[in-house]
């Protein structure tokens, strides 16, 4: 099995090579991995204590972050190697301060494996809820490095847990030191293959997002903007959710709102396509003109999202009609603000939680969606902010159950 899933790798780096050269995306992925090895020379001083982080794009990275910034506190000599697989997680944080390097993980091919082993060989080897690489695992298993999991999570019709995934799962419970992951059933999944090293600590996004909320910073601009005025936050938006808010902000969007749009897609004809589907008055944030009258602002800029879902009432959170599914909804939640997304949300626990608690709503049709706005209109949003919070009391505290489990194994 090995040998046809090495064969699967092998195919992938050819379609992938092919693709670059009409796709900017695979054209990043590729380049970037060119200089991977004279780089991770260069940066890994073989007689330090490294950490690997790998993550397979920038959400992993938002779970990952909280363990990196603990460890970095606990010991402060240890140093921190973190990987990516996709050029949106690289590209964003190949300079992220708290990392002593970051590159690309190089295609998963036993001599890729063995050749990374013999120039980074860490104390600890932490993986972020999933990106299970069968010819790494087996080099650094070999190697007696400690490998984990962190804010993983498993369903039933994953892979591991039919019969065709087997030689998988079997390779996961031989491979890994222990599994942390989000919620108390996917301990149980796991127990059915025989796995019993899995404990539910939660989701360190929690954790990292709550600190981000309270570091957060005051955007003078959107202030100016927003005045007394009501504030609806588009965030992380694409263009398979436009129809639905672009309708009622055109139609139905009353005087004493104003609204923010934080596109996923920020490229120039994008944003000027948006700004063309609007009768108000629209600024960006790169050309903000008078902010007081505009009626929509289109943020244009990465790193503001975050700090500006501090002002919103309400929020749409983009992707839940992407296959990808439905961008990061504790951002808004961590400010008690009621959230709308679209129907693709199956494989997020804390939209689940947030749902449960009735601070989180999904809608599917453009009925469902001026229904819910309207009822959130109409309602006192502060009860939101209880809601919320009671998702948050009972998810927080994951990074420190991770570095006690590294405490007590001294793995570091």
């Amino acid at each position: 099995m090995q040998k046809i899933y090495t064969l699967g790798v092998r195919a992938m780096s050819l379609g992938m090579k092919i693709a670059s050269k009409f796709n900017e995306k695979a054209q990043k992925a590729i380049a970037g991995r060119e200089n991977v090895w004279q780089y991770l020379t260069q940066k890994i001083t073989p007689n330090d204590d490294w950490v690997w982080v790998h993550c397979s794009s920038l959400g992993e990275f938002e779970q990952g972050r909280p363990v990196i910034e603990a460890i970095k506190e606990k010991y402060p000599k240890a140093k921190i190697a973190v990987s990516f697989f996709s050029p949106s997680g690289y590209e964003v944080r190949k300079n992220y301060a708290e990392a002593d390097a970051v590159f690309y993980l190089p295609f998963d091919t036993p001599e890729n494996a063995q050749k990374l082993i013999k120039i980074l060989k860490p104390k600890l080897w932490v993986l972020v809820k999933y990106d299970y690489w069968y010819n790494f695992l087996s080099e650094y298993k070999k190697a007696g490095v400690p490998i984990i999991v962190i804010s993983a999570i498993f369903r039933e019709n994953q892979s591991y847990f039919k019969s065709y995934g087997k030689f998988f799962a079997q390779k996961l419970k031989n491979d890994l030191a222990h599994f942390f992951v989000q919620n108390q059933e996917s301990v149980d999944l796991l127990s059915q293959i025989g796995i019993s090293n899995a404990s539910a600590v939660g989701d360190t996004r929690f954790d990292r997002v709550k600190k981000v909320a309270d570091q957060a910073e005051r955007l003078p601009w959107v202030e100016t903007f927003k005045q007394d005025k009501k504030l609806f936050v588009v965030g992380s938006s694409w263009k398979e959710d436009e129809d639905f808010w672009v309708k009622w902000m055109n139609e139905e969007c009353p005087l004493d709102w104003k609204i923010i749009i934080a596109p996923h897609e920020m490229n120039e004809k994008s944003i000027l396509a948006l700004k063309e589907r609007f009768k108000d008055e629209v600024a960006t944030y790169q050309k903000q003109g008078n902010l007081e009258q505009a009626k929509i602002l289109i943020v244009d800029a990465i790193g503001f999202l975050s700090k500006i879902y501090a002002y919103a009432d309400i929020a749409y959170v983009g992707g839940g009609f992407n296959k990808s599914g439905v961008h990061n909804t504790l951002e808004p939640a961590v400010f008690g603000v009621p959230v709308v997304i679209g129907q693709n949300y199956a494989k997020f626990q804390e939209v689940k939680d947030l749902m449960s608690e009735g601070a989180l709503f999904s809608v599917s049709d453009y009925a469902q969606f001026q229904k819910i706005i309207k009822k959130l209109i109409s309602e006192d949003l502060a009860i939101y902010k209880m809601k919320t919070q009671a998702v948050f009391d009972r998810n927080l505290g994951a990074t420190q159950k991770i570095m006690q489990w590294i405490e007590e194994n001294r793995v570091i």
